[in-house]
């Protein structure tokens, strides 16, 4: 039985099919304004897959590096002057490959404090990005029945200002706030309680500002009693 992460993943491999198509078609229509458009809505939808494909293997991004490298390298040796780093990167790959991904059980503890939270079981809780909690998400049940989530930094200086511009353009809304210099976003809790877009945003976060920031792999969380 397919999870709610396969489902949403294969909802964006569609979606990314379908605009490639569209952008073939307008180029054949030569229609290049319309191009432009779809390109940048195929870099969005791109950027959510690439934090969905994260969010089942942590190791995603540094296997589509090696890809990468494997084939730019093979293109430009045609004298197998690179081959010794080629079979480096094949090496480091395979290696990667045997790694057992991050099973959808092991994320069971943030779904029971989704639930605790709307539930009003406990004030809120926090994801801290790693053991020095340089960044975290602070995660509450405010007044108007929403989840508010607040991006921050444990060093108080601030600079998540380039996320808000390059990583997060979608939905929901992330906020600055100047004075925190944190970023804020509002997720209401329809009735049903559903909590998968409550946890999809807290990974797409989590995941995308411990890329740009370069932090490790850990992650963890504390519940506000």
């Amino acid at each position: 039985m397919s999870s709610d992460l396969d489902l949403l993943i294969d909802f964006y491999q569609w979606e990314k099919q379908r605009l490639l198509l569209e952008i073939d078609e307008n180029k054949r229509g030569q229609d290049y304004m319309a191009v432009h458009h779809t390109q940048d809505e195929l870099r969005y939808v791109q950027n959510e897959l690439d934090c969905l494909l994260e969010l089942q293997n942590a190791n995603h991004r540094k296997i589509q590096r090696l890809k990468r490298n494997i084939d730019s390298y093979s293109k430009e040796d045609s004298s197998g002057y690179f081959k010794s780093q080629i079979n480096q990167y094949k090496r480091e790959l395979e290696e990667l490959k045997k790694k057992r991904p991050i099973a959808s059980e092991e994320t069971q503890i943030l779904d029971e404090a989704i639930f605790s939270l709307i539930n009003e079981e406990i004030e809120g809780f926090t994801v801290y990005f790693d053991l020095k909690k340089q960044a975290y998400i602070d995660v509450v049940k405010i007044e108007t029945g929403q989840i508010q989530l607040t991006l921050a930094e444990g060093t108080g200086q601030g600079g998540f200002g380039f996320l808000k511009e390059y990583m997060f353009k979608g939905e929901p809304k992330l906020i600055l706030d100047g004075s925190s210099k944190s970023l804020v976003a509002l997720l209401n809790v329809d009735r049903y309680k559903n909590v998968l877009p409550i946890k999809e945003t807290i990974s797409r976060i989590v995941i995308g500002s411990k890329y740009w920031l370069g932090l490790g792999d850990t992650i963890f969380l504390k519940l506000k009693p």
